[in-house]
């Protein structure tokens, strides 16, 4: 680590000025303390994002990325809110029938396989963030420095890291794997990758030319054997679009619209938490959860049958908001029992998922919320020029009717086709109040981000908790199918699992869910409760923080 800070303090040492007032919430303590120098050193927010995305796709190699993509929430000094999509995209070779069953053709794996993987966003996501909202104290190659020199010159392993090796054969013991070695990896022994350095490298002198166009790009179509082509990849696009957003409690919301269903599902949450009959009341109880259960069902078949990529979509997400349409939608909820809601389709358990997630707020008060994800635990777990590729295709109904993953259905609006983005739950949000004070949030968790991002704005608005408070409570989830209510453990109290049960509700304990990263005008917020490596920093007007 004393190695990185040296090498680090030759990238700032050039430049100037001194943060008043910053919050960072990463997934890792690296990435948190990238993010940290280059606000300190005078760049804002989105200088700070841009180095911490690549830091993390070296340090955090189960989520962070170079071979996936996500979505960005920026919200500016000035009051501007957009969105920005670097989701991945299906190559023309893909079709619906890819991945299908079809008379004794087995399909390839939408989790692992070349197959799996859809063209990675995240190059072309970081460049358009820079390009458009660069303070202009950073070259693009500075930015990427500590990536490079944390990929070429190593870093200490955390204890976190070394086990999830030791629980990941297929990673850490096939030869060619940045991960391969024949003894098993510990805390503190220091890991170097070199080919993901030059990568990088090529990346910060190139920009986005330099992974989407010539030697690194060839590398890749060839790695595909004919999955891409040079014209999928050269082609490629980040795309700003329009945030979703919802006046709640005082608060302006703003959200991630498709093909994120996150911004969706969340305002239809927290609408239905505000409807005539809700039950939420004044604090979180047995009531309220049998409340919140009954409108995730009915939230997630909407986005189900409605949602996907906007170009394909044929129900607009206003309509979906429409407070009339809401009001009808869940009229039929029952105060004293769970009635379950047709769905007519199987459905098999949830599965693990890994995505990461981080929130970074300047002292001019421009904010981003970035989630950005690989899909599956390493994606695919297939490599190519030293970074792992996405299984994000997996995320697409690649057999409508039938779950993914994480136990959700889709069906046409999400079916397979080229050039296409695929549904995604991630949910960056970032909430302002009236004195121009914000909240920034998200979380990793696939399908369990959008309840879990709904009850830490609910804790902290409704409730009146601070955000810390807000973030460390124990969730609960639902989605309908499967057929259950799912809770950390500690998050019911036995009378309210028993209260739960004779409302009808089948229950399900989980060990953790999400991984939170929030910050606000007043605190940064890691959620160190949960199993990882998140580290908070917050400093204002002499007052600091810092939570690992």
């Amino acid at each position: 680590m004393r190695q990185f800070y040296a090498l680090f303090l030759l990238l700032v040492i050039s430049h100037t000025g001194w943060s008043q007032s910053i919050a960072v919430a990463t997934a890792h303590p690296i990435g948190t303390q990238v993010a940290r120098q280059v606000l300190e050193a005078g760049g804002n927010a989105y200088d700070a994002a841009v180095a911490a995305h690549f830091a993390l796709a070296v340090v955090l190699p189960r989520a962070g990325n170079i071979g996936g993509g996500g979505f960005a929430l920026i919200h500016t000094f000035g009051g501007e809110a957009r969105a920005l999509d670097f989701r991945e995209t299906a190559p023309q070779a893909a079709t619906r029938e890819t991945f299908m069953v079809s008379g004794e053709n087995i399909p390839p794996s939408s989790l692992r396989s070349i197959q799996a993987s859809g063209v990675p966003g995240s190059v072309a996501g970081m460049w358009e963030l820079y390009t458009a909202y660069r303070s202009g104290r950073f070259t693009w190659a500075e930015l990427l420095q500590p990536a490079i020199l944390l990929a070429d010159t190593g870093f200490a392993m955390t204890p976190f890291l070394a086990d999830l090796l030791l629980h990941t054969p297929h990673i850490a013991e096939q030869e060619g794997s940045p991960f391969y070695r024949q003894v098993p990896w510990q805390a503190g022994d220091r890991l170097t990758q070199h080919v993901l350095a030059q990568t990088l490298t090529d990346i910060a002198a190139m920009g986005p030319e330099g992974f989407y166009q010539g030697l690194h790009a060839a590398r890749l179509v060839d790695w595909s054997q004919g999955w891409f082509t040079p014209e999928d990849i050269g082609l490629y696009r980040a795309v700003w679009r329009a945030p979703l957003s919802m006046v709640y409690r005082g608060y302006n919301l703003y959200t991630m619209p498709p093909p994120s269903s996150g911004g969706v599902a969340l305002i239809q949450l927290l609408k239905g938490s505000d409807r005539p009959a809700n039950r939420f009341g004044k604090r979180w109880k047995g009531e309220a959860i049998h409340d919140f259960t009954e409108l995730a069902h009915r939230v997630y078949q909407d986005r189900t049958y409605y949602l996907g990529d906007p170009d394909y979509m044929e129900v607009v997400p206003g309509a979906l908001m429409d407070d009339g349409y809401l009001a009808n939608r869940f009229a039929d909820i029952e105060q004293d029992r769970h009635v379950p809601i047709a769905w007519n389709q199987s459905h098999t358990e949830l599965e693990s998922n890994e995505t990461t997630h981080f929130s970074i707020l300047d002292s001019a008060g421009n904010a981003i919320a970035i989630t950005t994800t690989l899909n599956g635990l390493f994606g695919s777990g297939l490599w190519v020029d030293g970074y792992f590729m996405n299984n994000e295709m997996d995320d697409f109904a690649t057999q409508p009717g039938v779950p993914n993953q994480f136990g959700l259905i889709g069906y046409e609006v999400n079916s397979v086709a080229p050039g296409k983005r695929m549904l995604s739950s991630m949910t960056p949000t970032i909430l302002v109040d009236g004195s121009g004070n914000k909240v920034v949030l998200g979380t990793p968790g696939g399908s369990t981000i959008i309840t879990n991002v709904f009850q830490v704005v609910l804790h902290h608005v409704r409730y009146q908790k601070t955000l810390e408070e807000a973030v460390h409570i124990k969730k609960v989830h639902a989605q309908g199918l499967p057929e259950k209510l799912f809770y950390e453990v500690g998050a019911l109290t036995p009378r309210w699992q028993k209260k739960l049960k004779a409302l009808g509700h089948p229950l399900e304990a989980w060990k953790q869910i999400g991984r939170f990263q929030a910050v606000s005008s007043f605190e940064a917020v890691a959620d160190v409760t949960r199993s990882g490596d998140s580290q908070g920093y917050f400093y204002s007007d002499g007052v600091k923080s810092k939570r690992k």
